[in-house]
Parts: C-alpha cells; sequence; structure tokens
C-alpha cells in the first residue's frame, strides 16, 4: 500500500484524473481513493475491470473508471 500511495492515477486516454491518496481496506475488495483537483475525491474499487496498469517506477496508475463512479 505504501508503494501505492502518491502515484498519479489517468485514465486509459492519458487523462490525469488526481493522485492516490488512500487505500480503504474492506471485506470484498480494497478501494482506492484518489485525490482530483477541483472536484470531490474519486473512489476506485481494486478490481481487474478498473485498475488496468499499475507502474510503480513510472509513478503512474491508469484506471478504466465505470460507469457512474465519477458520479458518487
Amino acid at each position: 500500500i505504501g508503494d501505492l500511495i502518491g502515484l498519479q492515477v489517468e485514465d486509459e486516454e492519458g487523462n490525469s484524473l488526481g493522485v492516490l491518496k488512500d487505500v480503504l481496506e474492506t471485506g470484498a475488495n480494497d478501494v482506492y481513493l484518489v485525490s482530483c483537483p477541483g472536484r470531490k475525491d474519486l473512489m476506485l474499487p481494486a478490481i481487474k475491470d478498473c485498475i488496468r496498469e499499475v507502474d510503480l517506477e513510472a509513478g503512474v496508475m491508469r484506471v478504466h473508471v465505470l460507469p457512474g463512479l465519477m458520479d458518487l
């Protein structure tokens, strides 16, 4: 988890969404909390359908934002 905090989070097209600021450990799966400038934090489930790539060396996490997640 410590390696993930601070990663830049991008969508599949390379658009910046924000910075990973916390990982919430739940019973089913973890939830990544992304600090997004100008709007409320984005909560992404740590599942294969959503988290596409984590590149620790580059400091980037690429994600697919599932429909409705930006509205929560």
